[in-house]
């Protein structure tokens, strides 16, 4: 349902918020989370220019934890994991996602083992956790920890409602073409 959506035109805004969404379901109720928060969803381009992420996560003293960097479309590549190295040299942050819906992550096998290796440097290093994966595969593994997908569905569908009428980059049609594919697998 989700690569459906994501394929829509005008679509990087979407993995973003599906998975902001889980992190929503999640952080209350697993302990890696406890005392941790959530930072509110920003506009999609201001993130980069005022933080370290599209989404980011912080602990209880307000430094932050956890932080996923979405690429729509865009291939995981070393370029892409200097930049969060420069993103976050000044600050310890515990980990850091790079997802992306490009189908295969990484634009070849010789690449996906430049990236590896350079994020086992990184580790070793800097002390930070570079995780370099899919959106979808990562989204399996986190509805994993949910009972019951169909909440996991009304967050998305709300926080898209919610998103829409707050900034730009949700459009009308986004909405319809959600509402259509939750009636074709008969999710609503």
């Amino acid at each position: 349902m989700l690569d459906k959506h994501f394929s829509e035109k005008l679509s990087s805004r979407l993995p973003v918020i599906a998975i902001y969404s889980i992190y929503e379901i999640l952080i209350p109720i697993l302990k890696r989370y406890n005392n941790k928060k959530l930072v509110t969803l920003q506009v999609h381009t201001s993130s980069d220019k005022h933080g370290y992420g599209d989404i980011e996560i912080y602990d209880k003293n307000n430094n932050p934890f956890e932080i996923v960097e979405i690429k729509h479309n865009i291939p995981i590549s070393d370029d892409l994991i200097f930049d969060i190295v420069k993103k976050t040299q000044n600050t310890k942050i515990n980990r850091y996602y790079i997802l992306t819906t490009f189908k295969k992550c990484f634009k070849n096998k010789e690449i996906e083992k430049s990236v590896n290796e350079f994020i086992m440097q990184i580790k070793y290093e800097k002390k930070i956790d570079i995780i370099a994966n899919g959106i979808l595969t990562t989204l399996k593994y986190y509805l994993r920890f949910i009972d019951d997908y169909s909440f996991f569905i009304e967050t998305y569908t709300s926080n898209l409602i919610n998103d829409a009428k707050n900034s730009t980059e949700i459009k009308s049609f986004h909405i319809k073409k959600w509402t259509k594919i939750l009636k074709e697998y008969n999710a609503t």
